[in-house]
């Protein structure tokens, strides 16, 4: 009796294990590549080409590695392609070189100009539904358009894309003039109510890239291009962005104010055209002086700078409103101020081009520098 229940239990094992054994059959193998196998895209560009067929042109900046690090030394491959649509564009390029691409280190993505002032729509589609994609990547307007920004070769590059990296990813420079804007940001304000996108304008003059402008959109496209002094402005009342500076002419000479600490606060009012009032508290240091700056002038240099802020900041935001575009955030903050309905929506929109604006700048000289 018991050498049955043997063998039955051994017929049951063998049974399991032909069992798996067949199951294994149906399992797809790893399609895991090695490091020596992929192509790494370190920047991606996309450009609106205007043709019926292939609107799209895609181009792919690729890391070559190299034994040698030095600036000057960073070597990569440019492919590009023009397609009906990106994902196409993508698959087709895969012919174009001898290994699997991966997007897995891609932090730059950059659309050309004349897209930008087209639609988004496609692109961002493309890029929310690949998986390998960050999160975290970097987002830009390219001028004249991306294919000949990534052609182009940074004379101080030292590492493939590494320009991008530190002048977006302030690891490199930081400057009042650079906005960085991320893809997951972008997902956001494309989508959120009450809130617009922007994107950061990068050229190359020759021998490196240039970020100082800011170009402002709507849900689908561009609206406005902020020049310098003005995407200055904007990093320190949207943003509160220290490191930057205010200049004004004082006696006849020029003093330049250096911004060491920031700080804003919004409050909208309640009222049939709502009036927005914006509080900036800006404290630094004199940076440049050809006057001696003592304390019985002090108290009237503050007062210079704040007037200056003010009235520069009062032409930034209606300039920014009457481009029909909101990037400041001000309808999501009169929606969540008043526990925003739709009909507050509806509100809002129809009366943001009359909105009223006030600036309030409270500026502190902390410290006139060293004078020898």
């Amino acid at each position: 009796m018991e050498a049955k229940k043997g063998e039955g239990y051994f017929m049951n094992k063998v049974v399991m294990t032909l069992l798996l054994l067949l199951c294994c059959i149906f399992l797809a193998s790893c399609s895991f590549k090695d490091i020596d196998k992929r192509f790494f895209v370190i920047a991606m560009g996309i450009d609106w080409t205007g043709k019926k067929d292939k609107p799209y042109l895609v181009t792919l900046r690729l890391a070559i590695p190299a034994s040698k690090v030095g600036e000057g030394l960073a070597e990569s491959q440019i492919e590009a392609t023009e397609s009906t649509s990106i994902a196409e564009a993508v698959r087709s390029l895969k012919s174009h070189v001898d290994k699997e691409l991966d997007f897995g280190h891609c932090r730059v993505f950059l659309f050309g100009d004349q897209l930008v002032k087209t639609s988004l729509d496609e692109s961002l589609n493309w890029l929310s539904r690949r998986r390998d994609v960050q999160l975290i990547s970097y987002l830009a307007v390219a001028e004249p358009d991306a294919n000949q920004l990534l052609k182009a070769n940074p004379t101080t590059e030292r590492l493939a894309g590494n320009a991008f990296f530190l002048t977006f990813g302030k690891e490199g420079t930081v400057s009042p003039f650079i906005v960085t804007e991320y893809l997951f940001d972008s997902f956001r304000r494309f989508k959120e109510t009450g809130l617009d996108p922007y994107l950061p304008v990068i050229a190359f003059d020759g021998d490196s890239y240039v970020v100082e402008r800011l170009a402002l959109l709507n849900k689908q496209k561009e609206r406005l291009v902020l020049s310098p002094p003005e995407t200055s402005l904007y990093n320190l009342s949207a943003n509160a962005f220290k490191r930057s500076g205010i200049a004004i002419n004082y006696k006849g000479e020029r003093l330049a104010f250096y911004v060491s600490r920031a700080s804003r606060s919004v409050t909208i009012s309640r009222e049939t055209i709502p009036t927005v009032k914006l509080e900036l508290n800006v404290g630094g240091m004199v940076e440049q002086s050809p006057i001696t700056v003592r304390g019985k002038n002090l108290a009237e240099i503050q007062k210079l700078l704040e007037a200056d802020v003010n009235q520069s900041t009062l032409k930034l935001l209606y300039k920014i409103r009457d481009a029909g575009v909101d990037p400041y955030g001000f309808g999501l903050h009169y929606l969540a101020q008043y526990f925003g309905s739709e009909e507050d929506w509806k509100h809002w929109k129809s009366v943001y081009p009359s909105v009223k604006f006030e600036v309030n700048t409270h500026v502190k000289i902390e410290s006139t520098g060293l004078v020898r």
